[in-house]
């Protein structure tokens, strides 16, 4: 009864190791290889999404991701910083300042008109 103890964990461990170096580089020739078949067939932005997903599931600071996001940013036309979903974005904190200082005082039209007395 003890040896079934220890199996589960020896699976696991077993397939954490062929999903990091077997399953994970083949999903990434996946990726790259559909994304220059799908740029040369005129589906710049579907290859595009490709490089991206491929340059997410390699080791940051690779020469391999630095290609993918290279290739990314040559056909977006954009900066690797905009890749990310917009709703991830963090508002800007920008001091809050008096609604005087940031408004210049304008004096209304009618006091610069001089009125006529009538009679």
């Amino acid at each position: 009864m003890k040896r079934w103890n220890r199996h589960n964990p020896g699976i696991a461990a077993v397939s954490a190791w062929w999903l990091s170096h077997i399953a994970g580089p083949v999903r990434v020739f996946h990726y790259v290889c559909g994304a220059e078949r799908d740029e040369r067939n005129g589906f710049p932005y579907t290859a595009a999404m490709e490089w991206r997903k491929a340059a997410e599931l390699f080791a940051a600071n690779t020469r391999a991701a630095e290609y993918s996001w290279q290739q990314w940013e040559r056909i977006m036309q954009l900066p690797r910083r905009l890749a990310g979903p917009i709703g991830n974005s963090q508002p800007a904190n920008f001091p809050l300042e008096p609604a005087s200082a940031a408004r210049p005082a304008i004096k209304p039209v009618i006091d610069r008109i001089p009125f006529a007395n009538a009679a």
